[in-house]
């Protein structure tokens, strides 16, 4: 993708964000899509499948930053945390590539730190998805990227309680 299409979709993107993992009486991770566009839709109300069928359909040459960030979502929303991770991955190195550093761009960039970071959370990397969530906030701490940082931080104290609490028993 060429450096003026992505800075066009900079100045007209919107985030929506949607939630995953929901725990009974506790917070949920944040991840995000690009409004608007292909599939988006889809994926926030929760048809992931055609979401899915619409980002896979199009072009093999169509590796677009919208594209790879929407297959991220999907794909982690579909239980498919590997593809998700790796579709992550190649959003991060698509955006890193442009060297952007708007407000919007890196805003981005957190935001697909911050949903790489729930993938490997997923793929049950701990230490990775703390590493990509403490990117993420040190690019841009928006509500977003600190509230999963916070989330993840809780759930690893948790874990070391537990861990703690069975080495007493």
């Amino acid at each position: 993708m060429n450096k003026i299409i992505l800075k066009k979709l900079l100045l007209s993107t919107l985030i929506a964000s949607n939630s995953v993992l929901a725990f009974a009486g506790k917070p949920v991770f944040q991840v995000a899509v690009v409004k608007d566009a292909v599939a988006s839709t889809d994926i926030v109300k929760g048809d992931v499948q055609l979401g899915l069928k619409k980002l896979t359909a199009r072009a093999k040459t169509n590796n677009s930053y919208d594209k790879k960030m929407g297959l991220c979502v999907a794909y982690l929303q579909s239980n498919n945390s590997q593809a998700s991770e790796s579709a992550c991955t190649e959003a991060i190195n698509s955006i890193d590539e442009l060297a952007l550093t708007t407000k919007k761009a890196l805003y981005l960039k957190s935001l697909n730190y911050s949903n790489r970071g729930v993938s490997r959370y997923k793929n049950a990397d701990f230490e990775g998805a703390l590493s990509d969530f403490n990117t993420a906030v040190s690019i841009d701490n928006n509500a977003t990227t600190e509230n999963n940082l916070a989330f993840i931080r809780q759930i690893m104290f948790d874990m070391k309680l537990e861990s703690t609490a069975q080495l007493s028993d």
